[in-house]
């Protein structure tokens, strides 16, 4: 009897609905009142070049909006998309000042079959700050590699300064215009145009800042790499043919890098002279390396250490070997990021041929570590750890700076 009862009380519920949907359908499309909606429609500033003229720019990009209270048959208003209105806002009709702005909108089309009970009274704020401009040099970002055996060389620039323009701090965080070009697998030179992107010290986008000229043409130079030795040259009467023998450049050979017909032509790379007389003891030095013109020097800041051997040395017959490795950032606390001013790290490494010839980027640790670190920039020693049977000869940087910030979480305000 009980489940017959539950059964009746479901079918009158379903019944009630049913009638007042078709209540609400009769009212909606015979009767068909009159209601008022409010509704949100963006505006469209016009004549923003008067702002340049009177040298002023506005504060933020973000497009202004406004709610209208429209007013018709229900089944007209309800239908009604923001899309279906034009509004504008013409600066050209106003004398603008830096602060804050009311400017009046305008209706410039709507649906006939609605009207806007609040027509007369439409505005919009803008903020206005004093329009500023600098000039910036232009920088060349390159990402991706270029296929193996190849590698990029200096890129040449349509132009090497650019204009900016903005607010007073937007303009002041600006420090080069950035053309970011993509190496992804070159094997011959590219040319290209890219986006000016304004960029802060640290590479980060800075918003709201015009860049003239937008776009820039880029020619990337990518030549074929060769490995030549590194001929170690003293200065005449320095030092004896036996004792020659003793001294070694680490590393032994470099990588070189240019257009074909330079390149070919290059047998080696020089040091410079060597006065060895002038040197107290027989401790390690570095000396810059002679670099012909047109010649790229690969992953070399263009100086190599010459080491003084012995023939009892424990490296004899041993080689080096020279890396580059990317830093790596260890113990960082999850509500920080860390942004490192140099992402790689040059070494030489010395060991028996059987070592050397094993090693790679892979078997070596390289990293600082920010377990300690709090928000600002601080030094931070960069830690190479070696597999056994390696030597480390040299390393460079020693340290890099850490810059730590907070982490902004979606939907956290930016201020």
């Amino acid at each position: 009897m009980e489940e017959k009862n539950g059964k009746n009380q479901i079918l009158i519920k379903v019944c009630c609905v049913i009638a007042a949907f078709i209540l609400w359908l009769y009212i909606f499309n015979v009767e068909n009142p009159m209601t008022e909606r409010k509704i949100v429609v963006p505006v469209t500033i016009v004549n923003k070049n008067v702002l340049a003229q009177s040298k002023l720019v506005q504060i933020g990009n973000e497009q202004p909006n406004v709610s209208l209270i429209i007013k018709g048959n229900a089944s007209d208003v309800y239908s009604v998309k923001p899309n279906d209105f034009k509004l504008n806002s013409d600066l050209s009709s106003y004398v603008m000042k830096k602060g804050e702005n009311n400017i009046p909108v305008t209706v410039k089309k709507s649906p006939n079959n609605i009207s806007i009970v609040n027509n007369q009274n439409l505005w919009i704020k803008i903020q206005l700050d004093e329009l500023r401009k600098k000039i910036v040099p232009v920088k060349v970002i390159l990402t991706g590699k270029p296929r193996g055996g190849y590698y990029a060389l200096h890129p040449v620039l349509e132009t090497e300064k650019a204009e900016i323009s903005g607010t007073q701090e937007s303009v002041g965080a600006v420090k080069y215009a950035a053309a970011v070009c993509d190496l992804k697998y070159a094997q011959s030179n590219m040319n290209t145009t890219a986006s000016l992107q304004p960029q802060d010290t640290f590479g980060n986008l800075v918003k709201g800042v015009d860049v003239n000229p937008a776009i820039v043409k880029v020619t990337v130079p990518v030549g074929k790499i060769k490995t030549v030795p590194v001929n170690v040259k003293f200065q005449n009467g320095s030092i004896g043919t036996s004792e020659a023998g003793l001294i070694t450049a680490v590393p032994q050979k470099i990588d070189i890098s240019g257009s074909d017909d330079v390149i070919s032509g290059v047998n080696g790379i020089d040091t410079e002279p060597v006065d060895l007389s002038k040197i107290s003891g027989r401790e390690n030095m570095q000396v810059r390396l002679v670099v012909p013109r047109g010649v790229v020097l690969v992953n070399n800041s263009g100086t190599v250490q010459l080491k003084f051997n012995s023939n009892t040395d424990e490296t004899s017959g041993g080689s080096q070997k020279q890396l580059n490795l990317n830093i790596n950032v260890k113990n960082l606390n999850n509500n920080y990021t860390a942004k490192l001013s140099s992402g790689t790290v040059s070494i030489v490494v010395s060991g028996t041929d059987s070592a050397i010839n094993n090693i790679n980027e892979n078997s070596i640790s390289c990293f600082v570590d920010a377990g300690s670190m709090k928000e600002g920039v601080q030094s931070a020693n960069v830690v190479v750890s070696l597999p056994e049977g390696l030597k480390l000869v040299s390393q460079n940087p020693q340290s890099v700076n850490v810059e730590v910030n907070k982490k902004t979480w979606e939907g956290q305000n930016g201020y």
